[in-house]
């Protein structure tokens, strides 16, 4: 059996105005006081003084020529603007989280929300990830909502029967207590219109519903505890203790506040809607490559879009020589497939959970706001992880989840598809059509990138709508364990910026960046910090080891922004000290980020769309492709050679950079790859082109053939002497002259063989 620990566990602590638990996460093991926005502003002063400073330092150095100190400044300009960009974000997080701590909870009562239809596409997931997602949306407190797996996997894919089965499951589970709760709800109206009601008994039957979807909850916690597994306790346990036992306590809570209350009719008559919908069995799958006439483009986009443009109308399937159509139909027409028109839409990715609270939260939010289009709890990593690729890169991504909510104060928020809550209205707004394969259709969710979600954004801003980070931590998605997979995910997000660019520049126009210059600033950041990130950090580390003594003190500038970087990650459960962790890491990226900017070229140059990669989400290590490795291993090589070059020269100024590159890249290569795991993974990418001559069983029994038949060959070259007169016997027992056989060690029932000496042959 597995443990689980409820350290991390959610905790339901507020009330809102309607008298409901609003969950809240506490982080870490520790409670860290939270950075103020005037902390947050000295830093940024500070680092504005020491650029100019040190800028101008470059600029009027008689030592270094025009041409290399246009060059130095640029460079460095591009990574101090990288640095002021998060320092920016951080503050305007600090400046939101005091306002949130200010503000009354919005939440929407679960029994009083619009209709909303939570989306998960799935492509080739594992049956315990994908089971998550969908319990934590099916549990969520929330009324009107059903949930739709968007099955991707391909017909006779063999993870595909996992999957089905794992939404079946989750829909078998929760169909049973919902039956209950349901004739319970219908009991109540028949006594209702019998004008029957004793507040004492229906307190008493309210408090034992309560208990008995508690009970019900527990036993689900005790099959997933068993169903478990080791590599991913921290996930899995996440989503026990953080959703399941979280609403166990909430509703045995809620009974024993019942019990203790005076009812009237009308809060019996809300807690039973509450009841008849307080978890959700309308989950099913659909699969849009059973449908010749559906999108069948190989990205999550479009798994999308085909779902979002079959809603609201019904459909028979019409069978044809080339397969299966959807035929829309009229509304009093016999269908086989009905898809309702939703007002809002979850989407949620196939390895993202989300908290109890995540659609009452959020939908007291956009509810009241109709320019809202987006809304969304940034995610952040499990905690827990005892993978050192997982909990660094998950420490990252929880500084992501700091940017994206400062981004919100200035307006500068992008749409993170990993968890958002989508405005019907405001897809409709932002349609287009499309032909694929000689079907139209239609594409509110652009294709055009990897990072769909992106791009999107900008279309939403052109309709007038904004993207909303509601500041609560109310979402969480996995984090890839290994570098591999890491590698996979993060050139994914590498790719697509630059081409999202110029089409931000063209919505807003010059006359704009006066209107919107910081938002402008901020969202050309997340844009264009895959590019000028890495560009500079990778050029600053050639010329910072060859010409030390000029830039000596231009990292200076850089300090507050570590200072602050730290901080946010020991208030976030980490320790200060791994942002060398985290700087190890980021450098080990390097190859990965220009691997997503050269697509992104390539894409631009060509016009051909780059293929969409899914991260992989597996027990064991994805291989490192063989540039990575190179590169990383060159960057490594080089820097031992500046530090060792320097130190031969006696120039131990030159050194210092040199030293602290290599140890960096050292530790993250051993830490994060591993020497042997790289060397392994180069010799399967040196053998890959091989591999094709080894798909057929001819020519694997071929290739056997001949090595048999190499080995037969050489047996008469290692059997030589007994073809040259010599004792048989030597063949069998080689006793040198020099050495005597030692009769004891043969054993008493084993004697040397005595074979007849070879006949002549008649000649």
């Amino acid at each position: 059996m597995l443990h689980f620990s409820p350290a991390q566990a959610g905790q339901f602590s507020d009330e809102d105005r309607s008298g409901h638990s609003v969950a809240r996460v506490v982080f870490g093991q520790r409670a860290e006081p939270s950075l103020r926005p005037g902390a947050v502003k000295f830093a940024i002063s500070i680092s504005v003084v020491l650029i100019v400073v040190l800028l101008g330092h470059v600029a009027l150095n008689p030592r270094i020529d025009e041409v290399t100190k246009g060059l130095y400044i640029v460079l460095f300009c591009g990574l101090y603007y990288c640095c002021l960009a998060y320092l920016i974000n951080r503050y305007g997080a600090a400046k939101r989280e005091v306002l949130a701590a200010a503000a009354p909870s919005s939440a929407m009562p679960p029994e009083d929300g619009p209709s909303v239809t939570v989306l998960v596409p799935s492509f080739r997931e594992e049956r315990r990830v994908l089971l998550a997602t969908v319990l934590s949306a099916a549990l969520a407190r929330y009324g009107d909502r059903r949930v739709v797996v968007l099955l991707d996997d391909p017909p006779f894919d063999a993870a595909r029967p996992s999957s089905l089965k794992a939404v079946e499951d989750a829909r078998a589970w929760l169909a049973e207590p919902m039956a209950g709760l349901r004739v319970a709800e219908g009991q109540w109206q028949e006594r209702k219109a019998a004008g029957l009601f004793d507040a004492a008994a229906e307190g008493v039957a309210i408090a034992a519903t309560y208990r008995s979807a508690s009970a019900f909850l527990d036993g689900l916690a005790e099959r997933l505890k068993r169903d478990a597994e080791a590599e991913f306790v921290h996930v899995d346990g996440f989503l026990i203790e953080s959703v399941v036992l979280s609403l166990s306590r909430h509703y045995s809570g809620e009974a024993d506040a019942i019990a203790a209350a005076e009812l009237n009719s009308a809060m019996a008559d809300r807690h039973y809607q509450r009841l008849a919908r307080l978890f959700c069995d309308d989950i099913s799958v659909f699969e849009r490559k059973q449908f010749i006439n559906l999108p069948h483009a190989a990205n999550k986009a479009m798994n999308l879009n085909a779902y979002l443009g079959l809603m609201g109308n019904a459909y028979r399937f019409e069978s044809g020589r080339e397969g299966t159509s959807l035929v829309r139909i009229g509304a009093s027409e016999p269908a086989d497939l009905i898809v309702p028109e939703p007002d809002y839409v979850l989407t949620l990715d196939a390895d993202s959970v989300i908290l109890p609270d995540y659609l009452v939260a959020l939908m007291g939010v956009i509810e009241v706001d109709p320019a809202i289009g987006v809304i969304q709890t940034p995610y952040r990593a499990f905690p827990g992880s005892r993978s050192a690729v997982e909990r660094v890169a998950g420490a990252t991504t929880d500084m992501q989840y700091l940017v994206h909510q400062g981004s919100s104060h200035f307006s500068a928020g992008f749409w993170v598809g990993a968890n958002a809550l989508l405005r019907r209205s405001a897809l409709k707004a932002i349609a287009t059509e499309q032909r694929e394969r000689g079907h139209a259709h239609q594409v509110f969710i652009q294709d055009r990138t990897v990072i769909e979600d992106t791009g999107s954004t900008i279309d939403l801003l052109g309709k007038g709508y904004r993207v909303h980070n509601h500041f609560e931590s109310l979402a969480y998605s996995a984090t890839p364990a290994d570098f591999g997979s890491l590698a996979v995910q993060r050139e994914r997000w590498s790719n697509g910026g630059l081409i999202i660019f110029p089409d931000l520049w063209r919505q807003v126009g010059f006359g704009g960046l006066r209107r919107r210059g910081l938002e402008l600033v901020l969202r050309s950041h997340y844009l264009l910090s895959p590019v000028v990130g890495n560009t500079a950090v990778f050029l600053l580390m050639i010329l910072l080891s060859t010409d030390t003594r000029n830039l000596l003190l231009m990292p200076l500038a850089m300090v507050p922004y570590f200072v602050i970087y730290g901080l946010d990650l020991r208030r976030s459960g980490y320790r200060f000290a791994d942002i060398f962790s985290v700087s190890a890491l980021n450098l080990m990226l390097l190859p990965v980020g220009f691997a997503g900017i050269l697509a992104s070229i390539m894409q631009m140059a060509t016009g051909r769309k780059g293929r969409f990669r899914r991260t992989p989400k597996v027990a064991g290590r994805t291989r490192v492709h063989w540039f990575h490795i190179v590169f990383s291993g060159g960057l490594v090589a080089l820097m031992g050679f500046y530090l060792f070059d320097g130190i031969a020269s006696g120039a131990a100024l030159e050194s210092i950079f040199p030293a602290m590159n290599l140890a960096l890249l050292g530790y993250g290569f051993v830490r994060f790859i591993g020497p042997v795991q790289a060397v392994g993974d180069l010799a399967a990418a040196a053998f890959e082109p091989f591999r094709p001559l080894l798909s057929t069983q001819r020519t694997r029994r071929h290739l056997a053939a001949g090595a048999l038949g190499l080995v037969a060959s050489l047996v008469p070259l290692s059997l030589g002497p007994a073809f040259s007169g010599q004792d048989s016997s030597a063949l069998l027992l080689r006793a040198d002259a020099a050495t005597p056989l030692d009769q004891s060690r043969l054993g008493p029932e084993i004697r040397p063989l005595a074979l007849p000496p070879p006949r002549e042959r008649p000649r």
